[in-house]
């Protein structure tokens, strides 16, 4: 039953995707590209190559997704490029028809207005791609009032949506664990999204999750892209590289944290297994210690976490967006969307992320890792 509901989500999540992204190419073709007056063999190329782009996405990430090899990773860069292009290509053009009609109505879209969209979108995507490239620290500290003395400034770090696999990988990834380790965290979490289905693939891949070192170990949460790779086979993958998941779980850590692991809400449409309530997670649970939850969606309520003694909770899923101006959306779907939100004694932190997913380029919402620094506030 999960599996039928799963394949019938997939249909219709595609069907979308291929109307709004086809809708996307028609614009662009429309604005951009019939304006040219192309002819003959250099209309039929350029509708090959336009049509061979539109596909090339849906192919590589819906049917290919469990293929590795350097062509796949070659297509699948390209792709992920070009839909990261189409935004802009489509927002350029749209905000450059705007302001045509309201200042210069009697000029026509010609090739100087395009050859100015096309310049804009190239400048933009370089410098996506080179802001993806570019992970910052993002240094916290969190005030824990029952902290106790010797967890007093224990350093914990944090990294999120890596999406290991065709883009996120080789000499990206590994200096993502260069950074992580620089930190000497006594504590490495991963708040879900680690790994997508291609890396399950790439035997390589767990070379540098094997790296990362702490005092206290590494431990992860499942996010919606570890079930759509395979919930299995992606826990067994990241626990042969020595991270320790935490499913519907908690662990004593340094003998006074309590580090909880809650798992993807994704779940129960692609396992048909409800995930469990909080509180039946958190049974034994002494409310007198700190409490850390690791949750990869940011849908808990400040209610519900200070009632169970929830100090910390730390969470992803939303990377601030990625790219202008998705950011906007994000924030209405989710009230705590990106970064620190703080009621009481119980804190929120949501990353934008340290991977990308789809375009391998980030517009306003640069990828971090999150070194948070706990105290007592004494």
């Amino acid at each position: 039953m999960a599996t039928k509901t799963l394949n019938k989500g997939l249909v219709l999540f595609l069907a979308i995707f291929l109307l709004i992204y086809g809708g996307a190419h028609a614009y662009i073709w429309l604005r951009l590209v019939r304006p040219l007056h192309l002819e003959g063999g250099a209309l039929w190329a350029m509708a090959g190559a336009f049509g061979a782009l539109f596909l090339s996405f849906p192919l590589i990430h819906f049917m290919f997704r469990h293929r590795s090899g350097r062509l796949i990773a070659t297509a699948s860069f390209v792709s992920s490029v070009w839909m990261g292009m189409v935004v802009y290509l489509v927002l350029v053009t749209y905000c450059f028809d705007i302001i045509r009609l309201y200042a210069y109505p009697a000029d026509p879209f010609g090739r100087n207005m395009i050859a100015a969209v096309a310049a804009l979108v190239a400048g933009i995507t370089i410098y996506g791609l080179a802001a993806a490239r570019s992970v910052g620290v993002t240094d916290l500290q969190v005030r824990i009032p029952n902290l106790p003395k010797h967890l007093v400034g224990m350093r914990i770090a944090q990294i999120s949506d890596v999406h290991m696999g065709l883009i996120v990988r080789g000499p990206r990834l590994d200096k993502i664990v260069d950074l992580v380790n620089g930190l000497q965290p006594d504590l490495i979490v991963i708040t879900g999204d680690l790994v997508d289905a291609e890396a399950l693939q790439m035997g390589e891949m767990m070379q540098p999750l094997m790296r990362l070192k702490s005092k206290y170990g590494v431990f992860a949460v499942p996010g919606n892209h570890e079930y759509f790779a395979g919930i299995d086979r992606a826990q067994a993958f990241i626990e042969e590289a020595g991270v320790t998941m935490l499913r519907n779980r908690w662990v004593t850590i340094a003998g006074g944290l309590q580090l909880v692991g809650r798992d993807d809400p994704v779940s129960p449409r692609v396992t048909g297994v409800a995930v469990p309530p909080l509180s039946e997670i958190m049974e034994g649970t002494d409310p007198s210690k700190p409490t850390v939850l690791l949750y990869h969606t940011p849908d808990s309520t400040f209610q519900e976490l200070q009632a169970l003694g929830v100090n910390l909770q730390l969470s992803g899923h939303t990377h601030k967006g990625q790219l202008w101006p998705f950011n906007l959306i994000v924030r209405v779907i989710f009230k705590t969307y990106y970064g620190r939100f703080t009621s009481g004694d119980t804190t929120i932190y949501v990353s934008r992320g340290t991977g990308t997913w789809g375009p391998p380029m980030r517009v306003g919402a640069r990828p971090e890792i999150t070194a948070i620094t706990l105290t007592n506030g004494a």
